[in-house]
Order: structure tokens, then C-alpha cells, then sequence
């Protein structure tokens, strides 16, 4: 008998699947990705199971935004081919500057400039070329105070980059608050 209270009806009856009922669980999204060809060496990601977890943070309720499943899936894999492994990279980065303590922060940089006159080795081709005999040479280094270090840290920390990750699979989902079968009266 039909009931227009029940949950079903009075939140909408979608078409298409949400995410979570297109992977259940992590195991599923992994055996599927690692079967996709789109899990090649180039654009494979070290840790499949956590952008399952992130991506089920961010859109398990969500409808997907294509009729076939199939083809949402290979909207999915090939995301994670195109920006995973640069996100890897990154998230790496993030850490080790996550991880820097104020006394390198603080560090500058350093300009050597070297002159020699007649050297015994011809210059290079290349503006890199260290000669091995100098006449005379001049340094600068800079270095910041506690508080310069701890603004460019602060900068630097300031973006995480796995929200602009995960933000890359918006795409693949519907942005509509009530999708839902028409009731026919």
C-alpha cells in the first residue's frame, strides 16, 4: 500500500545510487580500483583505502551524478589518476613542513659570490660552473627573527591540501536538495 509518510517517499526516492551503496565498504572500493586500468604505475595511489575513507567522509550520502555505475566509477578512478599521486606528494610536503621546529623556519638564505682572476680551469657553459681557484669572495646571509619564521610556517600550513583533493570529486555528484521520483496523483 502506498504511504506518502514513509521515509522513502517524504525524503525522495532517487534514481541513481549514493556513493555508499556503490561501495559498501573500503574493501570493495579498493578491489575495484586496483582491478580498474586506470590504476596504472603512473597514476597509482599509495593508499586507496584512505581516500576511501575521506571521499566516504565527504559524499557517502551523496546521489551520483550518472545513470550507469560503471561509468561513475571510471569518473572516480580517473580523478584519482589525475590528481592522487600529486595530492600524495603534496600531503607529504605538508607534513615535513607540519614537522619543522622554529629553528629551521627561522633559517635564510645565503648568496656566495666568487671572483677569480686567470683561473686555472676555463669557466663553464653554464652559470652554475664552480671554479676551483678564487681570488676573492663575498657572502651574504640573511636569516629571520622568531616571529618572520613562524608567519611563513603559519603560511605555509595554512591550506590543507586534501580539501582541495576530495573538493575534485564534487563533480561526480548531484548538488540538489530534494532528488526524487515524481508522485503521480
Amino acid at each position: 500500500m502506498f504511504n506518502p509518510f514513509h521515509d522513502e517517499y517524504l525524503f525522495g526516492n532517487s534514481v541513481n545510487s549514493k556513493f555508499k551503496q556503490v561501495f559498501p565498504d573500503a574493501e570493495t572500493f579498493v578491489n575495484e580500483y586496483n582491478n580498474s586500468p586506470l590504476s596504472a604505475d603512473v597514476g597509482k595511489i599509495k593508499n586507496p583505502e584512505l581516500v576511501y575513507y575521506l571521499l566516504m567522509s565527504r559524499y557517502a550520502n551523496s546521489t551520483i551524478a550518472a545513470a550507469s555505475e560503471e561509468r561513475f566509477k571510471y569518473d572516480l578512478f580517473s580523478t584519482i589518476f589525475m590528481y592522487g599521486p600529486a595530492w600524495e606528494r603534496r600531503l607529504e610536503i605538508q607534513h615535513e613542513i607540519i614537522g619543522t621546529d622554529i629553528d629551521e623556519a627561522v633559517l635564510g638564505s645565503q648568496r656566495i659570490i666568487n671572483r677569480t682572476n686567470n683561473p686555472s680551469t676555463p669557466p663553464g657553459p653554464d652559470a652554475f660552473h664552480i671554479l676551483s681557484t678564487v681570488d676573492d669572495q663575498t657572502v651574504d646571509g640573511w636569516k629571520k627573527n622568531k616571529l618572520d619564521g613562524y608567519e611563513n610556517l603559519l603560511m605555509l600550513i595554512d591550506t590543507d591540501v586534501t580539501e582541495e583533493f576530495i573538493g575534485k570529486f564534487n563533480k561526480l555528484f548531484i548538488k540538489v536538495a530534494f532528488e526524487y521520483m515524481p508522485w503521480y496523483i
